[in-house]
């Protein structure tokens, strides 16, 4: 038999620094990323409590709640207001419908309304014509000056168009409201309806001669119905219906920059 080298009996050292004579050494992994799945280190065990006002005492929770419930509450109660508003007539605004205007004017004011609104079926034109006095003490008058003319020529074609167009309708409108019959002013809201109606027909009147000034107004309203579609035969048009004011006495201080004497 061949005798053994020695060094082939000799013990093997150890290949790497992970390696002893009694075998590997396990690896550190310390340092290794942990997995895609594994929760941060310091969040908290899935089963705990999160409470959101754990840092707020019982008396600011309580102020919290309070405050939510009442804005909530508050937005409820305007959302009804403003659908009563603009709503047809029923029981709630029959009961309640002064609370709800009260409530709703001027700053929440609706112009529209809800379920097939009124349209719009006639046509006004407001014509104006003022009485002036001359320094001598001759009266004359002027001719009808067609105020809504004047309103519409500005509007056409203006994409922005002022809503300073709008206010002699709405003031006309308002008018009816405040005046009988007869043409006479229901107590405080009627002559601050026809004040706000002089000042803005004098406002869009030519002015008055030298030496002259205006003493009077008087409106014409001509009032014309629209014709029916074509696909609804059988109906007739009424004629124009026109309506007069009385002379209306003019101050001082109604009168525009360029009326004044």
């Amino acid at each position: 038999m061949p005798e053994r080298s020695p060094t082939a009996t000799a013990e093997r050292e150890p290949s790497s620094a992970h390696e002893s004579a009694d075998g590997p050494e396990p690896l550190d992994r310390s340092d290794a990323p942990p997995p895609p799945d594994a929760p941060p280190p310091d969040a908290p065990p899935p089963d705990a409590p999160r409470d959101q006002l754990a840092g707020f005492t019982r008396a600011q929770r309580i102020a919290a709640g309070t405050a939510t419930v009442l804005v909530a509450l508050a937005l409820v109660l305007h959302t009804a207001a403003t659908f009563f508003t603009v709503s047809p007539a029923n029981a709630v605004t029959d009961s309640h419908g002064d609370r709800i205007r009260a409530y709703m004017g001027p700053e929440f004011k609706q112009n529209w309304q809800l379920f097939s609104p009124d349209i719009t079926r006639t046509m006004d034109h407001l014509y104006v014509r003022c009485r002036l006095r001359a320094a001598d003490g001759s009266v004359s008058t002027t001719g009808w000056t067609d105020l809504t003319a004047v309103d519409l020529a500005e509007l056409r074609g203006n994409l922005v168009p002022s809503r300073f167009r709008l206010q002699l309708n709405n003031a006309w409108s308002a008018l009816g409201g405040s005046h009988d019959a007869e043409q006479r002013p229901l107590g405080q809201r009627g002559l601050d309806s026809e004040r706000y109606l002089k000042r803005l027909a004098l406002t869009r009147t030519p002015a008055p001669p030298p030496g002259s000034r205006t003493v009077g107004v008087q409106f014409r309203d001509i009032v014309t119905t629209v014709p029916a579609p074509p696909w609804q035969s059988g109906q007739t048009t009424p004629d124009p219906s026109v309506r007069t004011t009385p002379w209306w006495p003019v101050e001082p201080a109604d009168l525009a920059e360029g009326h004044r004497a």
